[in-house]
């Protein structure tokens, strides 16, 4: 089977998982594994077809694929952006060791929001954490940022010569 004929079955199921009255996360979360490349707009799809299970389905992604965390929530945050708070508290303490990167997608996903998201955040986060999540929302777009190199990083050596020449 091919990853577009995969793909297109993965999307069929899910559909047909999101039309049943049964609604299981749990199966979502298992769709979302099988296909982690796709697994953002998987959760964010069920999440819009189910706001009532959206922060369970958030929770036991971000637990289950911690790698596409952020990602995760960017996707859930855009088509829910009304409960970017408890999303990011719930995505949070799934994986409290990710906090600053968690609250740093939800905060460029959604920066007219960006106060109650950075407090939520700090709320949820291990103590040990919570500075690095509030300083770089602090002083800016760009606190927090490295400094970009100044051009050319280094002199131009005018011994070398081009391998054209």
């Amino acid at each position: 089977m091919n990853v577009k004929t995969f793909t297109v079955f993965l999307c069929f199921l899910l559909g047909a998982l999101i039309v049943r009255a049964d609604f299981n996360p749990a199966t979502v979360i298992a769709a979302a594994k099988a296909d982690p490349k796709n697994a953002p707009a998987i959760v964010a799809a069920a999440a819009a077809e189910n706001p009532a299970f959206a922060i369970q389905l958030v929770s036991e992604a971000v637990a289950a694929l911690p790698e596409q965390a952020a990602a995760i929530v960017r996707a859930v945050l855009k088509v829910l952006p009304k409960r970017a708070v408890e999303i990011v508290r719930a995505s949070i303490l799934a994986q409290p060791r990710l906090a600053p990167e968690i609250a740093a997608a939800a905060v460029g996903t959604l920066p007219d929001q960006s106060a109650e998201i950075v407090a939520a955040a700090v709320d949820a986060a291990p103590a040990d954490l919570r500075t690095a999540i509030a300083a770089p929302t602090t002083g800016g777009a760009d606190a927090g940022r490295a400094a970009a190199p100044s051009f050319p990083a280094q002199p131009v050596r005018p011994d070398l010569v081009s391998p054209s020449s």
